[in-house]
Formats: C-alpha cells, structure tokens, sequence
C-alpha cells in the first residue's frame, strides 16, 4: 500500500471517529434535554433545580451579583445580533466567503426561531425572586444558555475549519465553552432561570448546532456539484 493510500485510510479512520463521538454525544443529550423535558418540566420536579439555587444561596454577594450580571449581558440579543452581523462582514469582506457568511446568519436566525417555539409550547414561568428587574418571557429552555452556547459553538467550529495549530483550536475550544457556561450560570445565579433551564438550554443548543451544520454542508456540497456541472 502505498503513502496516499495509507494516509487516505488513515483520514478515513479519523472521519469515522469524529462521526461515531458526535452522534454519541448527540444521542446523549437529546436523552437528558427530553428527560428534563418530562421530568422537570412536564411533572413539576423540582427537588434538583431547587439543590442548585440553596448551593448558590452560599456564595450571593453584591459583589458576584455585579460579577454575574455582567457576564449575563453576553447572553442577550445587544450583544450577540451586532456580533453575528461583524462576523458575517468578516467573511463577507475579508474572507470572500459568502457561503460562510450565510451559513453563520442561517444558524443564527433559525437558532431565534427555535428558542421562541420552544418558549411558548412550554409555558414554564420563571423563579420568583430575581435579583435582576425587567425580565420577561417564558423559562424553558434559557434563551441566554441556548444562544451562548449556539455562538461559542459556531466560533469553536469555524475556528477547527481554519489553518490555525491544533494548540490554539484547543486552547481556543476551552476558553468559549467556559465563556459560554460562565453566561449560562449567570442565569441560575441571579434567579432568572433553574438550572434545568439552563441545562437544556445547552443541550438544546449542541443538537441545534449539529443538525444546521449537517444540512448546510450538504446544501453546500450540492451548489458546488451544480455548479462544477
């Protein structure tokens, strides 16, 4: 066997890996979002969410609630709309790709589309007590946890497509999951949302991530099919 040939079956191997982690994982947790769904949701358990606000309780200061009302703010429509708008641009103006640009807009728009659908077949009211004011709309799942997630999800991918070291995808990786759930805890914290929410926010959000990628690539797979023909 020659050196092509090995390395194409070892490229294989690789994709059928990728292939085997990420419908495990998304099988996994479609399981716990439809379990909250039924459970936490639907028969009104709350004996978990209700664990995760007294563990709070202990560290509520001033100065975390300034601390977490600061990091909720990268969870809402002011700072994630002008931020997928710059990185549309980018692909649009620097990169030369439209494709990449649609695709990151596409996701964004639907991930809207999802999360108000959701809210209002669930109908689930939020905690009482917030330590924030002017909150509104429906609990489940946390549009905040579901909208972080989805963009640090779009960023982790757009940079394991770019030419940049395995070190920084990694680094890079570690960083917007932590900034993600960091926005998601925010939530919990200031009594805005159960940790239920939250959860399924996430989970919610990687399922949503994976099927819109899924479908673009293959949308996009066909257009370049079309147009080599």
């Amino acid at each position: 066997m020659g050196d092509e040939q090995k390395q194409e079956v070892e490229k294989a191997k690789g994709v059928s890996v990728r292939v085997i982690v990420v419908v495990s994982v998304f099988m996994l947790l479609l399981m716990i979002f439809l379990l909250i769904m039924k459970k936490v949701v639907l028969e009104n358990e709350s004996a978990f969410d209700q664990s995760v606000f007294q563990l709070l309780h202990k560290i509520t200061s001033p100065a975390a609630t300034s601390i977490f009302t600061f990091l909720t703010f990268f969870g809402s429509t002011k700072f994630l709309l002008p931020a997928y708008i710059l990185i549309a641009l980018f692909f649009i103006f620097f990169k030369r790709n439209t494709v990449r640009s649609f695709n990151v807009i596409a996701i964004g728009l639907s991930s809207v589309g999802l999360l108000f659908l959701m809210k209002n077949i669930f109908h689930r009211k939020r905690p009482p007590d917030p330590l924030i004011t002017h909150v509104s709309g429906f609990s489940f799942p946390s549009g905040h946890s579901f909208s972080s997630f989805t963009f640090c999800g779009i960023f982790i991918y757009l940079i394991w497509q770019s030419a940049v070291s395995r070190t920084i995808k990694w680094v890079g990786t570690i960083a917007l999951v932590i900034f993600a759930a960091s926005v998601a805890t925010s939530r919990v914290y200031l009594h805005v949302h159960y940790a239920s929410d939250v959860i399924a926010g996430f989970c919610l959000s990687f399922l949503w991530l994976v099927i819109c990628i899924y479908l673009l690539s293959k949308i996009t797979k066909r257009g370049k099919v079309k147009t080599a023909d």
